[in-house]
C-alpha cells in the first residue's frame, strides 16, 4: 500500500494535484480554504466578529467561577447567554472607549491602587495587603490592572452619560448604580450594531 502511495506521489498527476492545493493556500490563505462555506463567528458588532475560542473562553471561565459541575448543566442554567453578554459589553466598552479616545496609561492605574482604601495600613499604601489581596483572590496584579482599566474606562462613558439621571437623595447609593448601569448598557447597546449568529452558536453548543 506504502509502496504504491509513494509511487503516485511521483507521477505527474500527484505533482499537478500538490501544486493546485499549494496555489489555493498562496491565493486565499489557509483559513479561508478551510472556512469555505463555514464561519467561526457567533457574534458581530459594528462588524468586529466574536469567534467561538472567545466565546468558550468567558463560558469555561464563568462555568469554573460558579463551580458548576458540567457544561451540559451550565447550558441549562443559560451560561452561554451570560457569556455571550459579557463579551458584548467589554467589547462595547472598548470600542466607545476608542471612539471617546479614552486611554488609562499604567500610571493611572498605579495611582488608582496606591490610593484605594482596600490597600492602606493607616492611610499608607501597604503592599502586604495588596499582595494579600491577590492571593485571596487567586489572581495576578496583572488581572487586576486589567480590571482597574476597565472599570476607569467604563466610569468615564458613566459619568459622560448618568447626567440624565436625577440625583434624588432618597435613592439609595445600590438602587441609583443599578440605574446608571441600566443606563450605560442600554445607551451603549442602542449606539451599535450587535448580531448575535445564534443557528451558529446552537450548533456549536449541541458539540460541548
Amino acid at each position: 500500500m506504502l509502496s504504491s502511495l509513494r509511487k503516485f506521489s511521483e507521477t505527474i498527476i500527484a505533482k499537478f494535484f500538490i501544486l493546485l492545493i499549494a496555489l489555493s493556500f498562496a491565493f486565499w490563505g489557509i483559513n479561508d480554504f478551510f472556512r469555505s462555506g463555514y464561519s467561526n463567528t457567533v457574534a458581530e458588532i459594528d462588524g468586529e466578529e466574536i469567534s467561538f475560542n472567545q466565546f468558550l473562553k468567558e463560558f469555561n471561565k464563568i462555568v469554573k467561577n460558579n463551580n458548576i459541575e458540567s457544561e451540559k448543566i451550565a447550558i441549562k442554567k443559560n451560561i452561554h447567554i451570560l457569556a455571550i453578554s459579557n463579551i458584548v459589553s467589554e467589547k462595547l466598552l472598548k470600542i466607545h472607549a476608542k471612539k471617546l479616545g479614552v486611554f488609562i496609561d499604567d500610571t493611572t492605574i498605579a495611582i488608582e491602587i496606591k490610593s484605594s482604601q482596600e490597600f492602606k495600613d493607616k492611610e499608607v499604601f501597604s503592599r502586604t495587603k495588596y499582595e494579600k489581596f491577590l492571593l485571596e483572590r487567586n489572581i495576578n496584579s496583572k488581572i487586576l490592572e486589567e480590571q482597574i482599566n476597565k472599570n476607569l474606562k467604563k466610569k468615564f462613558i458613566t459619568e459622560s452619560i448618568s447626567g440624565f439621571i436625577p440625583n434624588n437623595k432618597k435613592v439609595s447609593e445600590i438602587v441609583l448604580q443599578n440605574k446608571i448601569n441600566i443606563l450605560y448598557e442600554d445607551f451603549l447597546r442602542k449606539n451599535y450594531k450587535i448580531i448575535i449568529n445564534e443557528k451558529q452558536l446552537n450548533s456549536y453548543l449541541k458539540d460541548i
